[in-house]
């Protein structure tokens, strides 16, 4: 996938948590996670434009998206609340939106190889081109809609 079927992809896979999240912690905290979701979801290809890194290497790893969901949680904490569960929370949206990343590309050609350095073998299941505009568009739309929906409703309903 492309950047913006990426972020389609985070928005459309959080957009079912807006309100739970909202129902359960707060609509600022509900708000904060669809923000972290779709901020994560390019995260990945920031290997792209670095010589030294390969891409879809170790930015592409489980490893990575635990790292990032860790880094998510503290600044959840931080903004929110330092609390065990704001952390956990801020940690489970970083590390999904990283994997949602990886999911993306498991469904290209060139795959990813999620579990290395601990093995090299290259997951796909080639269902479409990355490059594909009508796959990136279509998700991108889809995911916008859904969250953006999800948001407005949950918005009304906490008025």
């Amino acid at each position: 996938m492309y950047r913006g079927g990426h972020a389609g992809f985070n928005a459309l896979l959080y957009a079912p948590f807006v309100p739970l999240v909202a129902r359960t912690w707060s609509l600022e905290l509900a708000i904060l996670g669809a923000v972290i979701a779709v901020a994560v979801a390019n995260l990945p290809d920031i290997d792209q434009p670095l010589p030294w890194l390969h891409h879809r290497g170790p930015t592409h790893t489980l490893w990575f998206a635990i790292l990032i969901g860790i880094v998510a949680g503290i600044g959840t904490a931080l903004v929110v609340s330092p609390t065990r569960s704001v952390f956990m929370f801020g940690c489970v949206v970083g590390t999904a939106g990283i994997l949602a990343h990886l999911a993306g590309d498991i469904v290209t050609p060139m795959g990813l190889a999620p579990l290395s350095p601990l093995t090299r073998k290259r997951v796909t299941l080639n269902w479409f081109k990355s490059k594909n505009s009508y796959i990136n568009r279509v998700v991108l739309l889809v995911g916008t809609a859904a969250l953006s929906v999800s948001l407005v409703l949950t918005l009304s309903h906490s008025s």
